[in-house]
């Protein structure tokens, strides 16, 4: 098992927010779910590490759909580099080798593996189990109206928990929609 205890958050820019939806479908979010995911699987993509380590991770989004993300690790923050559906073809890694060509900048680099197919280059017994420990999702702040007898409760739990009253929101929160 590898133990990514590095990365805190992701990195979303405009380099690369959105960027996969636009190409294959696959919203910021999907990316991020796969990394939640119990049985996801990771591969050092010695391939791709260029001047950086990338990183190859296989999960399932909440609604069972199976993604073939490449990532690497910036200033402790996950950056998503590309991200697709997974397909049959992309479970027997490593038959041939491929030439990588110099890129320019990573539009360039986009470019060539949007176009490249993976088929051959994939075999499911070298990805590992990952574990993300200190990875937070991205969060986005709103604005919520709870009656102050209820908040009032919650703060009062919070206090016996010893932490902070809108982190035990985030968790009841948390519990009851994964509950689903």
């Amino acid at each position: 098992m590898i133990i990514f205890q590095e990365p805190l958050e992701f990195e979303w820019d405009k380099g690369n927010r959105g960027k996969n939806l636009v190409k294959h479908a696959v919203s910021d979010e999907e990316c991020e779910e796969i990394f939640l995911d119990n049985h996801k699987k990771v591969f050092k993509d010695v391939l791709h590490s260029g001047s950086e380590e990338r990183h190859i991770i296989l999960g399932q989004t909440k609604e069972k759909r199976v993604l073939f993300v490449v990532f690497t690790i910036r200033r402790h923050h996950i950056r998503i580099v590309s991200a697709r559906d997974l397909n049959k073809k992309n479970l027997n890694y490593m038959k041939k080798k491929i030439k990588i060509p110099k890129f320019k900048n990573e539009d360039q680099e986009r470019k060539f593996w949007a176009r490249f197919n993976l088929a051959d280059h994939f075999k499911a017994s070298d990805f590992d189990a990952a574990l993300f420990p200190n990875l937070k999702p991205t969060s986005h702040p709103i604005s919520l109206r709870i009656p102050a007898y209820i908040l009032m409760r919650i703060k009062e739990q919070a206090n016996e928990l010893d932490i902070p009253y809108q982190s035990l929101i985030k968790k009841y929160i948390a519990e009851k929609v994964l509950k689903k």
